[in-house]
C-alpha cells in the first residue's frame, strides 16, 4: 500500500470507524462522496447509480468482455436492471455478491483468480436532510493478469463513479 493509499485509508478510518476493505493490505483503494436525501437507503442508491449507465460505459464494458474472453475473464456485460425485490445478504446484485446489508451500510464483492473487489457503500448523517454517502472500492490483485487489468480501471473509476453520482439526485 503506497502513501497515498494509506491517508485515504486513515482519513477513511476517521470518517466512517468501520469500512470493509477486501483485504489488509490492498493495491488499489478509492474514495467518493455525495450528499444524498436522508431517506435513501445504501443499496436504493447503489440501484440509482447503476439504473442508467452512460453509452461509453456500456463501451467500455463490452471491451472489457472482449479483451477478457482471451485471459478467461468472466464477462459482466455491464449493470442491467435490478428487480424491484431487494436482495438480502448472499445474493447477487450484477456481478457482485452482497457480503454486508443495513440501514447504513452495502459492501458488494466479486473475488477471481485475478483480484478480489470489494465496494463498499457507507451513509453517515450530514444534516436534517441528507446523508453522506462514500463509495469506497478496494482491489487486491493476485497476479500479473489482475495487475494488468487494473491499470486502465484505476485511472477511470474515480471518473465512473463521479458519473453514476449523477444519477443520485438530491431529492
Amino acid at each position: 500500500m503506497n502513501s497515498k493509499q494509506k491517508d485515504t485509508l486513515n482519513t477513511l478510518r476517521v470518517l466512517l470507524n468501520h469500512i470493509t476493505l477486501v483485504a489488509d493490505d490492498v493495491d488499489y483503494l478509492s474514495y467518493q462522496s455525495m450528499n444524498i436525501a436522508n431517506n435513501i437507503s445504501p443499496y436504493e442508491a447503489y440501484k440509482m447509480m447503476t439504473n442508467h449507465q452512460p453509452k461509453w460505459l456500456g463501451l467500455l464494458f463490452s471491451i472489457r468482455d472482449f479483451l477478457g474472453k482471451i485471459v478467461a475473464i468472466e464477462p459482466i456485460k455491464g449493470f442491467d436492471k435490478l428487480g424491484e425485490d431487494e436482495p438480502s445478504i448472499g445474493s447477487t446484485v450484477h456481478f457482485f455478491t452482497i457480503t454486508e446489508k443495513d440501514k447504513q451500510t452495502l459492501t458488494l464483492v466479486v473475488r477471481d483468480s485475478h483480484l478480489d473487489v470489494c465496494v463498499h457503500i457507507r451513509l453517515l448523517r450530514a444534516n436534517d436532510y441528507q446523508n453522506k454517502l462514500y463509495l469506497i472500492t478496494s482491489v487486491k490483485n493476485h497476479n500479473v493478469i489482475g495487475k494488468l487489468y487494473m491499470l486502465p480501471v484505476s485511472i477511470m473509476h474515480p471518473f465512473i463513479v463521479r458519473n453514476l453520482f449523477k444519477n443520485l439526485k438530491v431529492r
